[in-house]
């Protein structure tokens, strides 16, 4: 394996665009405060934060849930 898939990459604009206000995942990130530039910041943001955020500004309940269709969505891609 060995191939990294950003979360841009699987945070595709349509997908963005179909479940949430935002038209890219570094605009939700921003949109909420959380300042993401490294994996390390990506894992210091508190889980209760962004599912707050998530649940509030996306179609979904939980950051889990928004990451687990947005990776099956990728997965689909041609």
């Amino acid at each position: 394996m060995g191939n990294t898939v950003t979360l841009s990459e699987i945070f595709t604009t349509e997908f963005m665009k179909l479940y949430t206000q935002f038209e890219s995942i570094e605009e939700l990130f921003s949109a909420g405060g959380f300042n993401v530039t490294t994996e390390e910041d990506y894992d210091a943001i508190p889980d209760k934060t962004i599912d707050a955020f998530v649940a509030n500004t996306t179609n979904f309940p939980t950051w889990e849930e928004m990451l687990t269709e947005a990776a099956d969505n990728y997965l689909r891609m041609p």
